[in-house]
């Protein structure tokens, strides 16, 4: 880095968003996202254990993408709490919300019914689950108690999304996370659903595989069953990514750029 610091003390003709991205090269550059753990074994970021945590890289990728400092962050389905620590660790503003809350700083509340104002927040991040395979609460409220194979699923998940487009300022981004199923000889593409629902209400802006790690079906016995019964176990989740309609706020480097003059 010496090298490019020198460089560029130098006058030699590089931009300097270019330079810039030189900071950001642990942001993932692709549409496969990979992470093995949950980051840093010094610093915890929601839990490990939690069934289907979301991985900390992908929220931080998520939030340093689109959003500044000081900005608001929305997660709410916030399971273990991964999405608020690591946005919190970035220096951002979080609500993080859940049915059954595992911290204190998750409060409880129904993601059909936040209890947030109206276009406030620049990010909302919903890892939501995709159908009853997972238990999460007693709550009879759960989402994760109804089957992706039963319509009322998507009913219940158009309301989750008009509750983040209803908090999104304009021009703010949805991230979802959600797993398709195969279950019984069956398989339900609940992402293809999900994302035709989803373009109704928001703008696409891509499509990220996000690898799988530390399922309870990534054994040496569901492998057997998967090659003797002829199946495929689910390798990745979908993650998508939309913005709320509205006048385009530029890139955050963009916006960076015209806060600092």
């Amino acid at each position: 880095m010496a090298l490019a610091r020198a460089d560029r003390e130098a006058g030699i003709g590089i931009a300097p968003e270019a330079w810039d991205a030189l900071g950001r090269v642990d942001l993932e550059p692709t549409t496969c996202w990979d992470f093995a753990d949950q980051g840093s074994s010094e610093v915890r970021f929601g839990d490990a254990a939690f069934n289907g945590v979301t991985p900390a890289g992908c929220v931080v990728n998520l939030v340093r993408r689109y959003t500044l400092p000081g900005e608001l962050v929305v997660d709410p389905m916030a399971g273990s709490g991964t999405v608020g620590d690591v946005a919190r660790a970035l220096g951002r503003r979080v609500v993080s919300l859940d049915l059954a809350p595992r911290g204190s700083d998750i409060a409880r509340a129904d993601a059909r019914a936040c209890p947030i104002r109206d276009r406030v927040a620049a990010l909302a991040v919903i890892d939501s689950p995709y159908s009853d395979n997972v238990r999460y609460s007693e709550d009879p409220r759960c989402l994760g108690r109804i089957s992706c194979r039963d319509p009322r699923f998507y009913v219940e998940m158009d309301r989750v999304a008009a509750e983040a487009h209803r908090v999104l300022r304009s021009a703010g981004v949805l991230a979802w996370i959600v797993s398709d199923e195969y279950r019984r000889g069956a398989y339900t593409p609940v992402g293809f659903r999900l994302w035709e629902r989803l373009t109704r209400s928001f703008v696409p802006i891509d499509t990220v595989v996000l690898v799988r790690h530390h399922d309870r079906s990534r054994s040496p016995m569901w492998e057997h069953r998967a090659r003797r019964y002829n199946f495929f176990l689910r390798g990745f989740k979908f993650l998508f990514l939309f913005r709320k309609e509205g006048e385009e706020r530029g890139s955050v480097d963009a916006r960076r750029d015209g806060s600092s003059g």
